[in-house]
């Protein structure tokens, strides 16, 4: 297994239980214990390296749906194309104690917050999001539908095939502006 995919795939676990055992941890990704260990010689290491993963995606996904400048309405709809793997990454970066505690990516988790913030912010502006709360409040309520919708799937309440859907319309209805 590459280490991309490892990472991926751990990260995808931690992000259910942060406190995992190395060896189940391994079980779960389908990987051995060694295999872990030599890609990753101790916890420490492992969740620094899947802390710097989960802040690289959320760059990438926020680059890839055009964040910063596309119309709000079709990042939206883009987003809800990559809902879960934003999630994977939120509920990593926003875990009790909060993973980028552990690591030197404090601030670059801190800047997409910001960068997220301003997309709030730019919704409001141009009339695409209410105005009468804050825009922490819009980054909020949509990273917690992400999240939301993660744990939705993994319950089986929700299918992967609604995800999309179901966050647009509920991040344009109950957030549009009134």
């Amino acid at each position: 297994m590459d280490r991309d995919l490892l990472l991926r795939n751990a990260a995808a676990v931690l992000a259910n239980d942060l406190s995992v055992s190395l060896s189940d941890l391994a079980a779960r990704i389908g990987v051995g214990r060694t295999t872990l260990h030599r890609s990753f010689p101790t916890r420490e290491v492992l969740l620094h390296e899947v802390a710097r993963f989960a802040v690289a995606e959320v760059s990438r996904i926020y680059d890839r749906i055009g964040l910063d400048e596309d119309p709000i309405e079709d990042v939206l709809k883009k987003m809800g194309d990559h809902v879960l793997d934003l999630a994977v990454a939120y509920a990593l970066l926003w875990a009790e104690p909060p993973i980028t505690e552990l690591t030197d990516l404090r601030a670059e988790a801190e800047a997409q917050d910001e960068r997220f913030l301003r997309f709030a912010a730019r919704g409001q502006s141009q009339g695409q999001f209410r105005s009468d709360v804050p825009d922490g409040w819009i980054g909020y309520s949509l990273g917690a539908q992400a999240l939301a919708l993660f744990y939705a799937v993994r319950s089986g309440f929700v299918g992967e095939r609604m995800v999309q859907r179901l966050f647009v319309t509920t991040a344009l209805d109950g957030l549009a502006a009134r």
